[in-house]
């Protein structure tokens, strides 16, 4: 039994991802008085999602805000419900600022009912439902930073909650002892190391959005402004609100000196790609390290980038590692024109970073 609690708990801790850290809101202090805000702070079949099968909830499950209180002190901390997850009843707005406003940070818990979550649940409209961005918006009046905790299943849009809130963790739905990870991590006792396994668009009118598009005959620069003819959209920007792969840390890492061992790669040889990875923060932490490779020329459109590998550094605060990907023919090849499954020689790019949208690159040429 204890074998499985303490599984929950790193399966829980390690899926978060931190999406937005301004001003250092996170990690909390023990001492500060926190408000924490929402009905799902207080829940525990939300935590399970809808695809717990036959679990049902146990003794030992905690809630969000019990969890804060254990680490930060009964005294220190303060709950308000605000409003539920799908009722627009703006009944406790008035409790939940009274509490805010006492308050040195807030800790609003917010995002979608677990049973909207699983086979046959899709959304036409994916905001978090009900009146919980308009309780953000109340609070966020008071001046005082802001940490969102996210429990969903799906991505979601998120373009005002992330212009209203200081900080944003995305716990999806983090299962029995999804209370205790989320705490310890709001408190820095795991330094958060998730990335996002989709895109997270900046609203429903991007979908379908994936990092691995093919490329367009009419690509838009990205830094000119509207240009007739483009592939882009009037009214927005092409990229995702936060990209496949994308995920912050309480430290920072810093990406340099990608080097290739040769610029040719044969048909029965390797080429290594190295790169030195720096924690330049304070704290230790865990960076996913990711290698992308895209195909400039073929027989058929491919795609602008694909994952090919990813590696998973610890590196403690200050220390620095050369990070290595073996690159293989193997790892280039598709469905050809004639959909025979092979590569063909060419010229190809390698984008090394934290995410799909960002990282170093260079290229070599498959001969």
């Amino acid at each position: 039994f204890f074998f499985k609690q303490k599984t929950a708990y790193d399966m829980a801790e390690k899926s978060f991802v931190l999406l937005k850290n301004d001003n250092r809101a996170l990690p909390l202090k023990k001492g500060e008085h926190i408000a924490v805000i929402g009905f799902l702070s207080t829940a525990k079949r939300e935590l399970l999602g809808s695809w717990r099968s036959a679990g049902v909830i146990p003794d030992s499950m905690s809630t969000v805000v019990d969890e804060i209180k254990r680490i930060n002190g009964i005294n220190q901390v303060s709950y308000a419900r605000g409003c539920g997850l799908t009722e627009n009843d703006r009944s406790g707005f008035a409790e939940a600022i009274k509490v805010a406003r006492q308050s040195d940070k807030i800790v609003i818990v917010a995002g979608e009912p677990g049973f909207w979550n699983g086979e046959g649940k899709s959304r036409t409209n994916i905001k978090i439902p009900g009146v919980q961005t308009e309780l953000l918006r109340e609070l966020k009046k008071l001046d005082k930073p802001i940490i969102l905790v996210l429990m969903n299943g799906r991505p979601l849009d998120l373009s005002e909650e992330n212009e209203l809130s200081d900080a944003m963790l995305e716990t999806w739905l983090p299962g029995t002892r999804g209370a205790n990870a989320v705490a310890d991590v709001l408190f820095g006792k795991y330094n958060p190391s998730g990335k996002l396994p989709m895109t997270f668009p900046r609203n429903v009118g991007q979908v379908p959005i994936f990092y691995y598009e093919k490329s367009t005959g009419a690509p838009a620069d990205p830094d000119q402004p509207f240009q007739k003819g483009t592939s882009r959209y009037l009214d927005c920007v092409n990229d995702p609100l936060f990209a496949f792969g994308y995920g912050l840390s309480y430290t920072n890492f810093s990406y340099s000196s990608l080097i290739l061992s040769d610029s040719i790669l044969t048909q029965n040889g390797a080429v290594n790609a190295g790169i030195l990875l720096s924690n330049t923060g304070k704290y230790d932490g865990e960076e996913v390290v990711q290698l992308y490779i895209r195909d400039l020329a073929a027989s058929v459109t491919r795609p602008v980038k694909e994952l090919k590998k990813f590696e998973k550094v610890f590196l403690k605060a200050g220390e620095s590692k050369t990070v290595n990907f073996k690159i293989t023919p193997e790892m280039l090849a598709f469905y050809r024109k004639d959909m025979s499954y092979g590569t063909e020689s060419g010229k190809f790019m390698v984008f090394v970073g934290g995410s799909s949208r960002s990282g170093l690159h260079t290229s070599f040429w498959l001969k």
